[in-house]
């Protein structure tokens, strides 16, 4: 990394890498047709699906395919854990962490599965930054697309992210926590 390419700065203990540099697995979801769904059997996650750093579960909404379509397609199944990430608006780049579902379940194309190399940084603290402006204005210059922006998965493997020490993690993930367990308990006194 040339030193014009260094996004912003960061503590002189933190390091710059990209998203392919911090994970064990990147990957996209399945081109799934609406010909190849059916009323039950694994459960298509959808960009739809993915929020501003949380799983938005669609109660009713839900889409599936069958084993055997997940078979004849050679299917990607996910898994609890993994981090979803879309690539389509609104925004573009928005990611959260599949949580535990009662059904197997697969992801759709427009979407980018990340395992995380957790020696190098947590789950929580990789979504957090992806709520960060400075990560979305990183994304959006990576983005392509004229009538719908959207980014490419070579191009997301790109994306600078800064790593703290793992203490350091650690610090800010207790910050975050204590933060937003303020702000739950101004909303529960406002009510």
């Amino acid at each position: 990394m040339k030193e014009g390419d260094i996004p912003f700065e960061i503590p002189p203990s933190w390091k710059w890498t990209t998203i392919k540099n911090i994970v064990n697995y990147i990957g996209d979801g399945d081109w799934i047709e609406s010909k190849d769904q059916s009323d039950k059997g694994i459960r298509l996650i959808q960009t739809g699906n993915i929020g501003f750093g949380i799983f938005k579960d669609k109660e009713g909404k839900y889409h599936y395919i069958s084993e055997n379509t997940f078979s004849n397609l050679g299917c990607n199944e996910i898994f609890e854990g993994d981090i979803l990430i879309s690539r389509l608006p609104e925004p573009v780049g928005r990611a959260c962490i599949l949580p535990k579902l009662p059904e197997r379940t697969i992801t759709a194309v427009d979407c980018t599965i990340i395992r995380l190399n957790e020696e190098l940084i947590s789950k929580e603290l990789f979504v957090y930054y992806t709520i960060s402006n400075k990560y979305l204005e990183l994304i959006k210059e990576n983005c392509t697309g004229t009538t719908r922006l959207r980014i490419s998965r070579s191009n997301l493997e790109k994306i600078f992210i800064p790593i703290p020490p793992s203490n350091e993690q650690t610090r800010i993930l207790n910050k975050i926590k204590e933060l937003f367990d303020s702000l739950d308990n101004i909303f529960l006194n406002l009510v």
